[in-house]
């Protein structure tokens, strides 16, 4: 059997994640869940088989999860300390490295859902995942 070259060698990856939240990059991100939804359904009229497709709303769902202390910077440069009250911001998440091209999705017009925390016995860390509500999101590249 042949065996196929990697090309380039390198693949995307964690470590060639950045986010930006209000112009300061987020070191302390885990996880950045992102996704376009859209409800898809066949419509029928005569006979067992569709006869056309219908098409909803797309709608952009997403969700960040940083470090407490992450979170508690949010927090305390929120309006009011809270982070419910901050307007309308734009989160754009860069993909690329020394060896990679350079790839960006924007979450555009996102806005924090909740302000939470869980946590329990034994954790060595504390992780806050912030649900998103997002008005579109853009790649590029």
């Amino acid at each position: 059997m042949p065996v196929t070259p990697l090309i380039n060698g390198v693949n995307y990856s964690w470590a060639n994640v950045g986010l930006v939240l209000f112009g300061v990059p987020v070191i302390g991100i885990t996880k950045i869940d992102y996704e376009n939804k859209q409800e898809k359904k066949n419509n029928y009229g005569a006979g067992i088989y569709p006869v056309s497709r219908g098409y909803g709303n797309v709608e952009p769902d997403g969700s960040i999860e940083v470090f407490y202390d992450e979170w508690r910077a949010i927090v305390s440069a929120s309006p009011n300390f809270d982070p419910l009250q901050i307007g309308i911001f734009d989160i754009p998440i860069t993909f690329g490295g020394s060896r990679l091209l350079a790839k960006t999705t924007n979450l555009r017009s996102c806005e924090f859902m909740a302000d939470k925390l869980n946590t329990s016995q034994g954790d060595s860390k504390i992780l806050i995942t912030i649900p998103l509500i997002i008005g579109a999101i853009e790649n590029k590249n």
